[in-house]
């Protein structure tokens, strides 16, 4: 009996947990509470309209709420209760698969005609890391001499990419449309002793270090953007739990800081940094393409607006390559 108390009530907590964002609004339904012992070791739980599959041992009960397994083990110090989410649904066979029904909140027998988009898992949470570089006008990536002195250290210059907020709406299973947020960290470090300033007309030229008598050890410009995707993901299943992951899109970003840093020796290390609009473009955008297995992915992002306003710098066209990590 105790057990029996124990998974209705936890049945009930993940119904509400799982199944909220189904609830009609002002819908107000009185909900009756069933248990039928199939045999000894399956019991079927229905709460209102939810039904539920529950499978006990001596020790153990396991309820299957679609794709989410709730153990409940009991102990000398009590009872312990495990939330697991399946990877797969083939763990699950189909016949005894329960699935909840997106908008209805109601849990059918994996048989249902309603379409189950919550299955498709979108990759773009998670960590990126890669390298910042840009083209010329035509695609060129030798830039024109007036403008060596944005020439980089392409091996320091860096990005660091912080996605969250995914949101995957699924066509089928394997393939559907992704969006999210993220914020984009830059780094761009140049090869020469300079950096960059604004004349009196804002617009971007050189600062030569030498001018004034410094030997810089580090000259970098830093940009900090925030991003949003939309992208469209296909899935192609390798086995039962792995697929290799292609995705495709646009990119947009709207700049929320940039900022000038030198690093040179006098009397010890001394810095100069340094907070500027640099006439860079509020706002970027660009396609992008991803190519991964799981959550292991490679990207590479074009933005097709320059890097700065027209007129007022450089012509010049960011390009990024890096490695994903992501959180499905």
């Amino acid at each position: 009996m105790k057990r029996v108390v124990l998974v209705i009530t936890a049945i009930s907590l993940m119904l509400n947990v799982v199944c909220a964002t189904g609830q009609v609004k002002g819908e107000e339904k009185e909900e009756t509470t069933k248990v039928t012992e199939v045999n000894s070791s399956e019991t079927v739980i229905s709460i209102g309209d939810d039904r539920m599959k529950v499978e006990s041992s001596e020790d153990i009960t396991t309820v299957r709420l679609g794709s989410r397994i709730v153990t409940i083990t009991s102990g000398e110090k009590g009872p312990k209760m495990n939330i697991e989410k399946i990877v797969r649904d083939e763990d699950i066979p189909d016949q005894e698969m329960l699935t909840c029904n997106e908008g209805t909140g109601r849990y059918d027998d994996g048989h249902s005609s309603y379409p189950s988009r919550f299955r498709f898992r979108p990759h773009w949470s998670g960590f990126e890391f890669g390298f910042n570089n840009y083209l010329a006008t035509g695609y060129e990536s030798t830039l024109p001499d007036e403008y060596n002195f944005m020439d980089l250290n392409t091996g320091k210059s860096f990005n660091v990419n912080i996605n969250f907020g995914q949101l995957g709406i699924g066509f089928t299973r394997h393939f559907g449309m992704v969006t999210g947020m993220g914020l984009q960290f830059n780094d761009y470090v140049f090869e020469g002793n300079n950096n960059l300033m604004k004349d009196e007309n804002g617009v971007i030229v050189e600062y030569d270090a030498g001018v004034d008598g410094l030997v810089l050890d580090k000259s970098k410009l830093s940009t900090t953007y925030f991003v949003m995707p939309l992208l469209f993901e296909l899935q192609i299943p390798v086995d039962r739990h792995n697929t290799i992951n292609i995705a495709a899109g646009m990119i947009g970003g709207a700049k929320i800081a940039s900022r000038t840093k030198m690093v040179y020796h006098d009397d010890g290390k001394q810095k100069i940094k340094e907070k500027n609009d640099y006439s860079l473009n509020l706002l970027r955008y660009g396609p992008t393409v991803r190519l991964g297995y799981e959550s292991f992915q490679v990207y590479a992002t074009y933005y097709m607006n320059g890097l700065f306003k027209e007129n007022k710098g450089p012509e010049l066209y960011p390009v990024q390559i890096g490695v994903a990590f992501t959180l499905d």
